[in-house]
């Protein structure tokens, strides 16, 4: 789908794009190598290990993979309930509670991640990763995904042959990739040197996003 917004407003939503993907790219990380080889934000990954813990009857590994699809999924349920409230889009102010939220389960796993019962607080935050995702689908007049890269791939692609605004489109969706591959070099090396606070990471994030959004102008 084309967008006839200007490119100002685009450009100036690089960095928070950036941000929230990153977020996404190192809680990913730091799960799949801290809790038992899961995602928190990749449904897709997720999708494809449950089927395999399915099949080598690990079911209580099955459980807690389908149990976050099922968590991010309802958090998408909520961002949509959020901007039914709010008209028609998610407010800035329901984006820095989302987000608020998000880093305050992420203080939590922080100081738990090496401990077996964190279970609960995953599934909590794969709602919470789901409800960012829907809240942030447009940023600056691009409509994106943060929590996942495949489909902005796609409009990645779709975005080199368009004929309005194709630099400043294309370089949103190329850096949405980076940033999601940038965070996940994060988590993986915070789970290397602080593997018991390796949330830590993410949770910086968030609170960098949450700043960012503080500063953007309101979105229309």
């Amino acid at each position: 789908m084309s967008n006839q917004i200007g490119p100002k407003p685009a450009i100036r939503a690089i960095p928070l794009i950036c941000l929230l993907c990153a977020i996404a790219g190192s809680v990913d990380a730091a799960a799949y190598l801290l809790c038992g080889q899961v995602f928190v934000a990749n449904m897709t990954g997720n999708t494809v290990l449950f089927a395999i813990s399915l099949l080598q009857e690990e079911l209580r590994v099955a459980a807690l993979r389908g149990g976050l699809v099922v968590a991010f999924l309802a958090g998408v349920v909520v961002a949509r309930l959020l901007a039914r409230t709010a008209g028609q889009r998610v407010t800035r102010r329901q984006r820095i509670f989302v987000l608020g939220i998000q880093a305050l389960l992420l203080l939590l796993l922080a100081w738990r991640s090496a401990a077996t019962h964190t279970h609960l607080s995953l599934l909590l935050l794969a709602c919470m990763l789901g409800t960012q995702n829907g809240a942030f689908q447009y940023i600056g007049g691009i409509h994106l995904n943060t929590t996942f890269v495949t489909g902005d791939l796609e409009k990645l692609g779709e975005a080199v042959t368009e004929t309005q605004n194709t630099l400043t489109r294309a370089s949103a969706f190329l850096l949405s990739w980076v940033g999601y591959a940038g965070g996940a070099v994060l988590g993986a090396l915070g789970a290397k040197c602080l593997p018991h606070h390796a949330f830590l990471v993410p949770m910086a994030l968030t609170l960098a996003s949450a700043a960012t959004v503080m500063v953007m102008p309101e979105q229309s």
